[in-house]
């Protein structure tokens, strides 16, 4: 198999459509967290200039830089869940607000949604397309 096949992303997966992760009773679609979604790193620089200074000197606030991340991933990663409930099983419907609240409030949940999203291999064109013909087959 060419090198280009095998690691070339798909852009449309990576800053449009996005993939589900299927977690079992719950779903959440996200895009790439960098590669084609350009909007992210954009979207971070922008969110994270003004505390830059802050950053190098190790006085970042955890809470803080974990705010301005949740709000980079629902704004340009996370795109919908299906089955996410609070703690009395009532949907959460998503939206900005609530997919913010999510990440934040469960930061074990968040740090899986990052590994995925910058997993390069979900987005890859030889990766997806592998699915594509396996799914067809089931």
């Amino acid at each position: 198999m060419s090198i280009y096949k095998k690691f070339s992303s798909d852009t449309d997966l990576e800053s449009n459509a996005g993939i589900t992760v299927d977690y079992g009773d719950f779903k959440i679609t996200i895009k790439r967290a960098g590669g084609s979604n350009k909007a992210f790193g954009k979207l971070f620089n922008d969110k994270i200039k003004p505390y830059r200074l802050m950053m190098q000197a190790g006085n970042m606030d955890d809470a803080a830089a974990l705010r301005i991340l949740a709000e980079c991933y629902a704004e340009t990663v996370v795109i919908g869940w299906e089955g996410i409930t609070d703690e009395k099983d009532k949907k959460i419907p998503f939206n900005r607000e609530n997919c913010i609240k999510v990440l934040t409030d469960l930061p074990e949940l968040f740090g899986m949604i990052q590994d995925e999203a910058n997993r390069a291999s979900n987005f890859r064109k030889a990766e997806t397309e592998a699915e594509a013909k396996n799914s067809v087959k089931s």
